[in-house]
């Protein structure tokens, strides 16, 4: 998918140089890949376009303090996006994982339990308590872990 769409966006820059801004060549290259890309892409695309910050003028944070509900080089990157957006991070870790590299970088930092994974990164009771004992008004799941787990989707919703 995101090949079709960075295909979409050289052919629409090749044809239009010069002729119109980067906002409205990205909606020309997000109109040409709904009308090529399979249908079953097209869900992923509107809600990337939806979601992503491409043409929008507004500096104005959506939230102020973020927990990555994830550990290692995934952590790393959420809380080095999180920091150049003015984001405050918190990083859940387990017992064994206190002396991380994410732990280190987060701005704070709660331990959700013991070293297995079942008992620390995956007690959505825990987690969720860390959510509301540090106040973080979003999530990020990172991947595996919770990240395709609808009853955590569900908690963070009511």
């Amino acid at each position: 998918m995101a090949g079709l769409l960075v295909g979409a966006v050289s052919r629409v820059a090749a044809g239009r140089r010069g002729r119109r801004p980067p906002r409205q060549l990205m909606w020309s290259a997000v109109l040409w890949t709904l009308r090529h890309a399979p249908h079953c892409s097209r869900p992923c695309l509107i809600l990337s376009r939806s979601l992503s910050s491409v043409g929008s003028d507004s500096k104005e944070k959506t939230f102020d303090k973020i927990l990555i509900a994830n550990r290692g080089e995934i952590a790393c990157r959420v809380i080095k996006t999180c920091k150049k957006m003015g984001i405050k991070t918190v990083a859940i870790h387990s017992d064994v994982d206190a002396s991380s590299v994410h732990v280190k970088m987060a701005d704070e930092a709660v331990c959700v339990g013991p070293a297995p994974t079942s008992k620390s990164y995956l007690n959505m009771d825990a987690i969720m308590e860390a959510i509301k004992k540090t106040r973080a008004q979003a999530v990020h799941p990172g991947y595996g872990f919770l990240s395709e787990n609808k009853e955590f989707a569900k908690c963070l919703v009511s």
